[in-house]
């Protein structure tokens, strides 16, 4: 996938502990640009519909299939290379694309335009969290990976906090075209900090040596993903994820629509509260539960992936109630509430959950095994999601149309809790054989 004078030769030497907490910095940093901008589309559906006259079916088109289908169509390939070629080289290249193309939005003239531009978003940010997971596995050990992915994880709220909170207020200033503008231009900024900061490390080096691991080298993309989904509970983590994206990530994208039809808010206090919500607090959730996870483990004799799945699947469904509870009332202040409560726990699994699927996909299907939970968390979670919430507004139609989308995609939240709770008996089984 890339040409072989961009690759470099893996860093053999141990790094300091130090220097592996300032890649984690420049990671997040450079994830944070991903979550800024696939989020920054929630916040201006609302003038982008009445600008271009769409129903809001093609604002959830824009908003999810547009980005999630060429997201999956470039997840596996970037998996790919990812297990294979330098992860900072590909990291940075995507970086650039991803954040030129969504300063490239602004730039629409109609939806067709701007269905060519979250394309382009979506295919580049398909390499981001693969990449970011396989340098963070071999940076930190797995008595660590929680609480690194967790912090790395903290990207995304404040991604989303970023693009809601500056977003509106350059969207109430000076309009939405301002605020694709300026959600590029932090990447093309950080790019080049991390192409020469970051070092490439060795691969597996901070996992225990698994010798039929080399010939995966050459086996076939069939073969590699029949062994992945073949390890004990992968494939039900992976369901989970997808599943719970589906009903996150369309709540995320439409709560700003929310407050402005439902409770009269503009469109900058409508932003700065979902920022609130999802980023700031969600990122409080997101530290916590990586945090806590890696705590419980240590107290426990190390690293257990069955604990540590059974501690994530508490979460959906926690995530589920206070989701339909955002939607279900009237009263401000009730809304306001149980927002704060859905924000904490909504992406606070990922933590746990990322470090048990890392764990079990090993040093060389790591990429992979990322790309397969992002290849169905955006085609069906992002996607799927934002579209159904979409179609069900139009469907009940009035100004509670998108709280019932959002109540009925809680559903698949609950569903993947389920399906946490499946992957940590078959791990568990698995153990005792």
């Amino acid at each position: 996938m890339l040409a072989n004078d961009f690759r470099t030769t893996e860093t053999v030497k141990t790094v300091s502990e130090r220097y592996s907490w300032y890649v984690l910095g420049v990671l997040t940093l450079a994830q944070t640009c991903h979550g800024i901008d696939r989020a920054i589309i929630g916040l201006v559906l609302a003038p982008v519909g009445k600008e271009f006259g769409l129903t809001d079916r093609e604002l959830g088109f824009l908003a999810g299939f547009a980005y999630g289908i060429f997201f999956a169509i470039s997840a596996i390939p970037f998996g790919m290379a990812v297990d294979r070629h330098n992860r900072r080289n590909i990291m940075t290249l995507a970086l650039t694309i991803w954040s030129s193309a969504t300063a490239l939005c602004g730039l629409a003239t109609g939806f067709w335009t701007l269905l060519l531009g979250r394309a382009a978003v979506g295919t580049a940010e398909a390499a981001g969290s693969p990449t970011g997971m396989s340098l963070l596995s071999d940076y930190f050990d797995k008595d660590k990976r929680s609480t690194a992915i967790g912090l790395w994880y903290l990207s995304s709220g404040i991604g989303l906090a970023i693009a809601f909170f500056v977003g509106g207020a350059i969207v109430q200033a000076y309009g939405w075209r301002w605020a694709f503008f300026a959600a590029g231009i932090p990447g093309l900024l950080i790019a080049p900090l991390l192409l020469f900061t970051v070092r490439e490390p060795k691969r597996g080096g901070r996992d225990a040596v698994v010798p039929s691991d080399a010939a995966l080298e050459t086996a076939s993309l069939r073969v590699r993903i029949r062994l992945l989904l073949g390890r004990p509970g992968l494939a039900h983590c992976i369901t989970a994820i997808i599943l719970i994206a589906t009903g996150i990530y369309g709540m995320s994208t439409w709560l700003t629509t929310f407050l402005i039809r439902v409770h009269d808010m503009p469109i900058s206090k409508a932003g700065l509260t979902v920022a609130i919500a999802f980023g700031v607090v969600g990122s409080l959730g997101g530290f916590a539960a990586g945090w806590g996870a890696d705590w419980l483990n240590r107290r426990m004799g190390g690293f257990n992936p069955a604990r540590t799945a059974m501690l994530g699947a508490t979460i959906p469904f926690v995530t589920a109630l206070t989701g339909v509870g955002t939607v279900a009332f009237d009263d401000f202040t009730i809304t306001m509430a149980f927002m704060m409560a859905c924000g904490f726990f909504c992406a606070s699994y990922n933590g746990p959950i990322y470090a048990v699927i890392v764990h079990i996909a090993g040093a060389r299907l790591r990429g992979l095994a990322v790309s397969l939970v992002q290849l169905g968390a955006n085609l069906i979670g992002v996607g799927a999601g934002t579209f159904l919430i979409g179609a069900i507004s139009d469907y009940v139609g009035g100004t509670r149309g998108v709280a019932w989308g959002i109540g009925i995609a809680m559903v698949f939240v609950l569903w993947g809790g389920v399906h946490l709770v499946l992957a940590s008996h078959s791990i568990k089984r698995a153990e005792e054989i």
